[in-house]
């Protein structure tokens, strides 16, 4: 029956891929793309505006996947150097890790501008606090860093809240 269960789960995911077109599969990864670009090159309200787009184009597919994998009781994946198997896992869960990294950097883009002042600084640390615990809603969602390794866009998030 448990096997039964994940060949459900991986069926269902199977199809939430295959019914994406293929532009959007393209347009996921550089909506993301260019949310990094813009947050390293400081350019925040930018990097909102591109979050938003894979947030807007992919959430709801993000969604699907993560209650299929709370529903099996699925662990989250660990963060750090992984195994090949298990970084295959995490990079085959795309969209979900998309979605998630989407609303960290969403988040600290909105925390850089809330800290920075003005007038609509209450503005973005309301923004920056949704984001955050939207992020979370994605436990699984995992983040890779270059440098080799995994990390997880919900815990870094909450090391984050509440704003002060």
């Amino acid at each position: 029956m448990k096997n039964l269960k994940f060949i459900s789960m991986g069926v269902n995911i199977f199809l939430s891929i295959l019914i994406l077109p293929s532009s959007a599969l393209i347009a996921q990864e550089q909506c993301l793309t260019d949310a990094w670009d813009a947050f390293n090159k400081k350019d925040y309200e930018k990097a909102i505006a591109f979050s938003n787009e894979c947030i807007d184009n992919f959430a709801k597919a993000a969604a699907r996947i993560q209650k299929e994998l709370d529903s099996l009781n699925v662990p989250p994946p660990p963060t750090g150097a992984v195994s090949d198997a298990e970084k295959d896992r995490i990079f085959k869960r795309g969209l979900l890790n998309d979605v998630a990294t989407a609303y960290w950097i969403k988040g600290r883009s909105a925390e850089y501008l809330y800290r920075k002042g003005g007038a609509k600084k209450g503005e973005y640390k309301k923004l920056a606090e949704e984001a955050y615990k939207e992020a979370c809603n994605y436990k699984h969602g995992r983040t890779w860093n270059p440098k080799g390794w995994f990390w997880s866009p919900c815990e870094s998030a909450s090391d984050r809240l509440p704003l002060e």
